[in-house]
């Protein structure tokens, strides 16, 4: 992580030695480590200390960018030459100007926090583990999981006269339990916040090791149509495939969103809102976006209905809109796209989910999932890490994993209840969610497997 100040020096060193009218620079600086499990053991340390520089030139009304790992000088001159080389070569590309302002909250955690992170030294993650890793040996179980903590500083910075820089970080540990060597009997838990205390880290360890002797021996089940109860987790995953495909303003200008031409119509379950909001004090994310510009809370679908898209700067040029403040670096051919998604919590206490369910699949984590259809958001994927047969509002057996592909459109129209505890989950492919479990009439599953 840099401070403000030394980045400050760094973008003011490029600026000057730019021969561009309009210049760019972005840098992020990480720092943190890590601890890999395998067989009730740490398997793997890491360290990470990772700089990384992006680029941006105007030249002629061409765009040229270019991105180092390396804030020293040399290697900042060399990768200004290479994004004005690259400009004299790009095609002409219409976007904003430079922002010349520095406008709002720079958002994140403080410099103390984010150094907090960074130093949670591998030492102290081994105390952490050692209760649960000592458990998973004494009851012939084998443990695997990863643990991670890491703070982050971001600038954005203009030749125009932008500059933000804010901090932010991280902290996560999932682990997978195996009863089996066959690989029967797995079990899963995670826990991601801003910082990772003994007691969240043990009811993973709880969680994960609970399940794996839950799923033991799972009996085969016939694909089809059921109703589900779906854990945070495998809400988490699917409410990002519904953001990256629809709740953007690229595919939503392009007519490709569920969203395009229905904004103030019902286009999900009353029993849903969603939001998008890098402020809630549980993410803590970055106030600004890649074009300097203030990120906002942005009210996505309310009680179903849909109300708005996240914009960068061009598409809200092109729509006559405002820039929600969502700008991935320019230019950005898929456009915007929200990242820290809060799906509100309903009335439904966790513990009274199953009765509701009464006879369906409980679903704690999906895996490989992929998108199939983005226009009414049609996901395929398996279960993972414990599937349950639930019948009379209780769990009666594990069952072997289930290939699904559903419209996730259709799926969230069909909500039975909402549970009113909000996790945090981080979406495999980026991005953070806060949601509550969910339980869906119908889910498609279209073919079971052999484990």
């Amino acid at each position: 992580m840099i401070s403000r100040e030394r980045a400050r020096e760094i973008s003011d060193f490029v600026f000057a030695a730019s021969p561009a009218a309009e210049t760019e620079v972005i840098l992020s600086s990480e720092r943190g480590n890590s601890i890999r499990l395998a067989e009730c053991a740490p398997s793997e340390q890491n360290a990470l200390e990772e700089a990384q520089v992006w680029i941006r030139v105007v030249r002629d009304g061409k765009q040229g960018r270019s991105t180092g790992t390396s804030f020293s000088e040399t290697a900042l001159k060399r990768c200004l030459d290479q994004a004005w080389e690259a400009a004299a070569l790009a095609p002409p590309v219409e976007l904003p100007p430079l922002e010349s302002e520095s406008r709002g909250e720079d958002g994140g955690i403080s410099a103390e926090q984010a150094e907090e992170l960074a130093e949670h030294g591998q030492e102290t993650k081994l105390a952490q583990l050692a209760s649960y890793l000592r458990k998973g040996m004494e009851e012939g179980l084998q443990l695997t999981g990863f643990y991670e903590t890491r703070g982050a500083s971001t600038t954005y910075a203009t030749s125009a006269g932008c500059f933000r820089h804010g901090f932010t970080g991280k902290a996560s540990f999932s682990s997978t339990a195996i009863l089996d060597p066959g690989g029967a009997g797995v079990g899963s838990g995670l826990a991601q916040t801003s910082t990772l205390g003994d007691a969240q880290v043990h009811e993973v360890g709880r969680v994960a090791i609970s399940k794996a002797k839950a799923s033991r021996d799972p009996k085969p089940l016939d694909p089809g149509e059921y109703p589900v109860l779906l854990e945070p987790r495998a809400v988490g995953d699917l409410l990002m495939f519904l953001a990256w495909a629809g709740l953007g303003a690229r595919p939503f200008l392009d007519g490709s969103s569920f969203l395009s031409d229905k904004i103030g119509e019902k286009v999900l379950s009353e029993t849903l809102s969603i939001v998008d909001d890098v402020w809630d004090p549980r993410l803590r994310g970055l106030g600004f976006d890649y074009e300097g510009q203030p990120t906002q809370r942005v009210t996505l679908v309310e009680e179903g209905v849909a109300r708005a898209v996240v914009f960068d700067r061009p598409t809200a040029r092109e729509a006559g809109r405002e820039t929600t403040g969502h700008a991935g670096l320019q230019p950005s051919p898929s456009g915007p796209f929200p990242s820290s998604l809060i799906l509100s919590p309903g009335e439904t206490e966790s513990a009274e989910l199953l009765g509701v369910l009464d006879k369906g699949i409980l679903v704690t984590q999906l895996h490989y999932t992929n998108l199939m259809d983005p226009s009414n958001v049609t996901v395929t994927g398996l279960t993972r890490n414990g599937t349950f047969l639930v019948e009379g509002g209780e769990i009666v057996s594990p069952v072997q994993n289930l290939r699904f592909t559903m419209s996730l459109v259709e799926a969230f129209s069909q909500v039975r209840a909402v549970g009113r505890e909000g996790r945090l989950v981080e979406a495999f492919f980026g991005g953070a969610t806060i949601v509550p479990p969910l339980v869906l009439d119908a889910f498609h599953f279209t073919s079971a497997t052999e484990f």
